[in-house]
């Protein structure tokens, strides 16, 4: 039975993942033509409620590594984590750096260009791939946070994660809604290094996933994912009208509404969809698209960008329908070619 529960629960987080995933590409879909834009428009109201609704891929991603890094039944020794699960993520984040450096010194004119420019290049890599040491750094954590984990009461797990929401959650809600620069000061005094970042969500995920939230509380969980996307989308568009200029800060990761949301998809997925019964054929499937989600992470941006050289983006089309075909795009092209990557021998768990 325990195995099957085992199955159960890896088949349908396997799917959460898939869907982070995709939510991911779909906010960089998105977020294409941001700054370009004219705000009023209305091409860019649609961009940036698209980006403002598929904000809660990361978040899911770091819950997702709390369900499988935090419990006692994983076995994980200090040496395997630096050795196996820390140096393969660095090693991924050098290697996809020196590609997007080497793609861009593509178009460097090498007569006027040094070395040194072209090792900048490669080691600034691109933007998206900051998730990569921030995941390091929580496997850092690893042995302090899980003996606390697996030690702490019921109610220490609820003081820590407590402290999440109002120190970093509801703090960084009211950053993005305040211009006032005395509020902001205050704010940060507040601030508890311990409590605020992604360890919250690390956290967060295994207290769903293994000690569980009453069931008298989910309906209004599964609800409130609904006028928080709503208002993800109005408060997003209208601070931005406001400040005549892009602002997505409402909606980031440790936005409260993007954080209902994160919430109330993975209490869904855990306790709903955790349920349902999964034949041997579509666990597998599952679980071979779940594999090549990382290699979707770090190599859809690169797609978008060779793409968008070519005339093929998310404005081709009215990009109420564009940003999500791009999406499907390159989430089905990134994941054909991770799957292949993945089986290359030696190399291919090192690179995707």
């Amino acid at each position: 039975m325990g195995n099957e529960l085992e199955e159960k629960r890896m088949v349908h987080y396997d799917l959460l993942r898939i869907l982070a995933a995709f939510s991911v590409v779909m906010l960089h879909s998105s977020a294409q033509f941001w700054y370009t834009l004219e705000i009023n428009s209305r091409a860019w109201i649609i961009a940036n409620s698209y980006d403002a609704l598929f904000r809660f891929g990361v978040p899911v991603f770091v819950m997702l590594s709390g369900v499988l890094f935090l419990p006692k039944q994983r076995e994980l020794s200090i040496k395997r984590l630096y050795t196996h699960n820390i140096l393969r993520l660095v090693i991924i984040f050098v290697f996809w750096s020196a590609v997007y450096g080497l793609k861009d010194c593509v178009h460097f004119d090498f007569t006027q260009t040094g070395w040194k420019e072209v090792v900048k290049e490669m080691i600034l890599g691109r933007y998206h791939l900051w998730f990569l040491p921030m995941l390091a750094g929580l496997y850092v954590l690893l042995p302090i946070l899980r003996v606390w984990v697996q030690n702490a009461e019921k109610k220490n797990l609820q003081y820590f994660l407590i402290l999440f929401f109002v120190l970093q959650i509801l703090c960084e809600t009211l950053k993005s809604l305040s211009s006032s620069n005395y509020l902001m000061y205050v704010l940060e005094l507040l601030r508890v290094d311990l409590v605020c970042g992604y360890a919250g969500y690390f956290v967060l995920g295994y207290y769903v996933a293994y000690i569980g939230i009453p069931p008298k509380y989910h309906k209004l969980i599964y609800f409130s994912a609904i006028p928080a996307a709503v208002l993800n989308v109005v408060l997003g568009n209208y601070l931005s009208f406001k400040a005549g200029e892009p602002k997505g800060e409402v909606y980031d990761s440790f936005g409260l509404f993007t954080f209902c949301i994160v919430l109330a998809c993975f209490l869904f997925f855990t306790e709903v969809m955790g349920k349902v019964r999964y034949s041997a054929r579509a666990s597998r499937i599952i679980k071979e698209v779940s594999k090549g989600t990382l290699g979707v992470y770090v190599m859809h941006v690169g797609l978008m960008e060779i793409l968008e050289a070519h005339g093929i983006h998310s404005m081709m089309i009215p990009n109420i329908a564009g940003i999500p075909l791009l999406s499907l795009l390159c989430f089905v092209f990134c994941l054909a070619a991770a799957s292949v990557l993945r089986r290359v021998p030696l190399i291919g768990k090192y690179i995707c």
